[in-house]
């Protein structure tokens, strides 16, 4: 069976969840499947890993010139010529889009599956069926983060309904999606995301001379950064070296100001892991592994904390008792109530005995995912078209 993936995810993003999920899917491919991804160019980590060319190479090598005016109105001309897809003037060619065009007119696959919600594909689909994965519904979920007329929102509901088939990456995201679309439930096949199976070595560096929790990732609206910062306070008192390392942005002006306010300034600190073997390294070391986030479609950052040997605790929300079992602290964190101090205060008296239970159970759990196991599901999910 063909397969072609297209090209929105990848120029989205140049790392996340979405693009790193359609990457490993495609390398983890099983042999039944002929997968093929409609992009030339691309700044895309995981892409740019598996062999393909960096965005701009094809204008540098175009016609063996060097960079000008006329070179760039030359290109222009010959991509539109090539591909009959023709740009404003004072636009580059999108060769992306125009590739997942010309493929999709070619009609050289027996399943599509765009890895976003941009429904340019509709009027070139033909008769072949397409599949569209949901990752969260947290735009629905969260209307007073989001306009009515949020292009996420509008392209979603243009696209699902059309789909041949639908995959989610949680049971909690699929309830969600059939209750806020009206889908019905066995047009929705549930597929987890995976982990790397690679064992998980410590890279040889100096250690932080300080214990810290961990928090990974984004920090805005439904995270709870703001209350797990709060709860974080009495915390940080009673334990004098002990600090808050976060990953992702820096820190922003009404953040420091908190921190500021608070006499916790040297206590939250920012780090940027640059590669994956430094934030499995941040993971390992932590005393936890926080995600008090209300709501998220699945947490891989939870599979990366099991496979790091860190102790994971989770907010008892959305997806996350689904995800994790038994092999996690939980604690219940909203706008009105938090026991998160408590909890935090029971897995940081563990004993050794203790702590090594819970990792235990952690490692136990981390072999329910594996991207070779999901990429066979969603395999499943393709022959289930015919």
């Amino acid at each position: 069976m063909k397969v072609l993936f297209d090209h929105q995810a990848f120029d989205m993003q140049t790392h996340g969840g979405v693009s790193r999920c359609f990457a490993e899917l495609y390398s983890h491919r099983p042999s039944s499947l002929d997968v093929e991804i409609s992009v030339r160019e691309t700044d895309n980590v995981y892409l740019r890993d598996l062999g393909f060319g960096r965005t701009g190479e094809i204008y540098d090598r175009f016609m063996g010139m060097g960079n000008s005016g006329l070179k760039y109105v030359l290109f222009k001309l010959a991509m539109n010529f090539e591909y009959g897809y023709y740009s404003k003037l004072d636009r580059r060619p999108r060769l992306n889009l125009y590739e997942s065009v010309s493929r999709l007119k070619k009609q050289d696959f027996d399943v599509f599956h765009p890895t976003f919600f941009d429904g340019y594909f509709l009027k070139h689909i033909a008769d072949r069926p397409f599949v569209i994965t949901v990752h969260d519904m947290i735009p629905e979920l969260y209307p007073q983060y989001y306009a009515v007329d949020d292009i996420q929102i509008l392209q979603k509901k243009a696209v699902i309904p059309k789909a041949a088939h639908i995959v989610t990456v949680s049971e909690q995201t699929k309830k969600d999606l059939v209750r806020m679309m009206n889908i019905p439930e066995n047009k929705v096949s549930v597929v987890y995301h995976g982990a790397d199976e690679e064992p998980y070595v410590r890279s040889e560096q100096v250690q932080r001379d300080y214990e810290y929790i961990l928090y990974v990732g984004e920090r805005h609206f439904y995270k709870n950064f703001a209350s797990f910062s709060r709860d974080c306070i009495p915390i940080l008192k009673r334990h004098r070296d002990l600090k808050v390392i976060c990953t992702g942005m820096p820190f922003t002006s009404e953040e420091l100001y908190f921190f500021d306010v608070y006499g916790m300034k040297d206590r939250f600190v920012h780090v940027f892991a640059k590669t994956k073997q430094e934030l499995l390294d941040l993971y390992h070391d932590a005393v936890a592994f926080v995600y008090p986030s209300e709501y998220e479609g699945f947490g891989i950052p939870i599979l990366e904390a099991y496979r790091a040997g860190c102790p994971v605790m989770l907010n008892r929300s959305s997806c996350f008792p689904e995800i994790a079992g038994d092999a996690a602290v939980y604690f219940r964190m909203n706008r009105n109530t938090s026991d998160f101090e408590e909890q935090f205060e029971t897995l940081y008296r563990m004993d050794g005995n203790e702590r090594a239970l819970l990792l235990d159970r952690q490692k136990e759990r981390l072999k329910m995912y594996s991207w070779k196991k999901s990429a066979q599901a969603l395999a499943d999910v393709y022959a289930g078209l015919k």
